[in-house]
Order: structure tokens, then C-alpha cells, then sequence
């Protein structure tokens, strides 16, 4: 592959230098130093090592960018404050950012968490019976 500007994306499909980089994975070139080879990052902005041009090959557009194209923009907005693609996750800096805004929150939560309708939401995280504690006082002593 011939050298491409910052920002396109390249799929790598050799490892002729010993980089880190997984075969068949889509990163984005971040700096190109002129002399064949390159670094690029992956979907989570992380750069990796010197990378070969000869190791690559283009990628072409992503599905989201093809499916973005699509969309109108204030979709396009909010589909990318979420991770991920087969379950939307939302990012956790968008999380703070909505929580901190949240008048009350920790008693919120609170009244939320001692409300008896709210038991099937938080079942699943309460401690098991033996480790109360009462029982975890026990087995210090024991």
C-alpha cells in the first residue's frame, strides 16, 4: 500500500516488522514519518508501534459511516454518545456528564434503593445472606 494521509482508515494484513497490531483489524494512520512506515490507532484512540505501508491495505469506510450518511443529523448526535454496535452502551463520560447534572443524586438513589418496589432492580447486586454483616463479623472472629 502506498502512503495515505492522517485519518484514513487501513486494514493491516502483514507483519513484516514485528508491530503489535492484529492482522485483519481496521486502524486510522495518526503520523506518517516519511521513510514507509507509520503509526495508527485503533476504535479506541489507542497508537500503536511503527507499522509498514507494505502491511496494509485500505479499508474503505466504516458501516457506521456508511449508515451515518443516512441519518439525520441530531440521530447521528445521539447514536454516537453510545459504544458499541450489537448493544448500545453509553459512554461513560457522557454518563457523568448527564449524572452530574442530576439535582439530589445521591438521595435519589438512596430513597430509590429503600423503596420496596425497587427490590427486583438491585436483587441481583445485594450481598448474599452469609456474607451480612453480622456474618462477616463472625468469620473475622472464627
Amino acid at each position: 500500500m502506498n502512503p495515505v494521509i492522517e485519518g484514513t482508515r487501513i486494514r493491516v494484513r502483514a507483519n513484516s516488522n514485528n508491530h503489535h497490531y492484529t492482522i485483519g483489524a481496521v486502524y486510522t494512520v495518526t503520523h506518517d514519518d516519511r521513510d514507509g512506515t507509520f503509526k495508527a490507532a485503533d476504535a479506541a484512540g489507542q497508537v500503536g508501534d511503527w507499522l509498514l505501508w507494505e502491511d496494509c491495505e485500505p479499508a474503505g469506510p466504516s458501516a457506521w459511516d456508511r449508515i451515518a450518511a443516512d441519518l439525520p443529523d441530531d440521530l447521528v448526535r445521539f447514536l454516537s454518545c453510545f459504544d458499541g454496535i450489537q448493544g448500545l452502551t453509553l459512554k461513560e463520560s457522557v454518563a457523568d456528564a448527564m449524572l452530574a447534572d442530576v439535582p439530589d443524586l445521591h438521595e435519589r438513589i438512596v430513597a430509590l434503593a429503600n423503596a420496596p418496589e425497587s427490590e427486583a432492580m438491585i436483587a441481583g447486586n445485594r450481598p448474599h445472606a452469609d456474607h451480612t454483616p453480622a456474618a462477616a463479623h463472625e468469620e473475622a472472629n472464627d
